[in-house]
């Protein structure tokens, strides 16, 4: 008995915790990963992936702030027609388009300026706005007016011809911008050698054949009467407001102030009638006869 009271006691804890040590030592024991060891590259690999979120999201508001509004274009061209078409555009600016030509614009002006393009000839009208400036870019050209009337013709490789009617207008030449001119009523600028050449003219020989045979083609007929009264001795009125909604394609060619008013009359089912001096469209009663 007193054998066994002398014994030290076994601590089976212990000599398991240094068996382990020693097969460690001498790599008997697979190595095991320590979850531990994981845990920074766990926490690198969320926060790259928030970070490449964020960094998408902010591309994405970016681009859609910078991204500029996408401007539909309309396109006038007259290869095949034998008439001046005549468009009026939305900020009231009248277009008088000669044949062979092609002219581009936006449905809206909603940019601080009214850019449009020409190929070919046109008679320009435009409605003043100081605030934004009409340009016109051609081939060889960039014209910039705020409100007045003129004539430009562009020749391809020859260059191009302005006249004004009447207003002021700023001429720049793409190639060589230095070139820069303004020309006033009554003056006429060239494209001579790349550089710009001004002279005198006389509006009629010039600027005439944009009366000659007006094409209007699905035309409000407010906007079709505005041009008849300032270019013809007419003074056509509407009864109300509605009948300047209607759309009308019509020719007019050399008429009188009476063949309009039957041709407009008859197209849209109106009659007129003369008030002390202007002639008066509106609509016919449903049951009542025009005179």
């Amino acid at each position: 008995m007193e054998e066994v009271k002398n014994k030290r006691p076994i601590h089976t804890r212990e000599s398991w915790d240094k068996l382990y040590v020693r097969l460690r030592e001498e790599q008997l024991i697979p190595e095991q990963r320590d979850a531990t060891k994981n845990k920074p590259v766990g926490n690198l690999l969320k926060i790259a992936a928030v970070v490449l979120i964020l960094l998408g999201i902010a591309a994405g508001v970016y681009m859609n702030v910078s991204r500029k509004p996408a401007v539909t274009m309309v396109r006038l061209n007259t290869v095949n027609e034998a008439n001046t078409l005549i468009k009026t555009l939305t900020d009231g600016s009248v277009i008088y388009l000669a044949q062979n030509s092609l002219f581009s614009f936006p449905e809206e002006f909603k940019s601080a300026s009214r850019n449009v393009e020409l190929k070919g000839e046109a008679f320009f009208d435009i409605m003043p706005n100081s605030d934004k400036p009409f340009i016109i870019e051609t081939d060889e050209a960039l014209i910039q007016v705020l409100g007045t009337a003129f004539n430009v013709k562009t020749k391809n490789v020859d260059g191009f011809e302005l006249f004004v009617d009447r207003g002021k207008v700023k001429v720049t030449l793409k190639k060589n911008p230095v070139h820069s001119e303004m020309v006033i009523a009554g003056e006429k600028i060239s494209t001579v050698n790349n550089s710009l050449v001004k002279s005198k003219y006389t509006a009629n020989e010039a600027t005439a054949w944009y009366k000659q045979r007006m094409h209007f083609k699905d035309e409000k007929l407010q906007n079709i009467i505005t041009v008849l009264n300032r270019n013809f001795n007419t003074n056509f009125v509407l009864a109300d407001n509605e009948i300047g909604k209607h759309k009308l394609t019509v020719t007019f060619q050399s008429e009188t102030a009476g063949t309009m008013t039957e041709l407009i009359c008859v197209a849209l089912n109106l009659k007129s009638q003369t008030i002390n001096g202007s002639v008066v469209l509106s609509e016919i009663k449903k049951g009542a006869k025009q005179n």
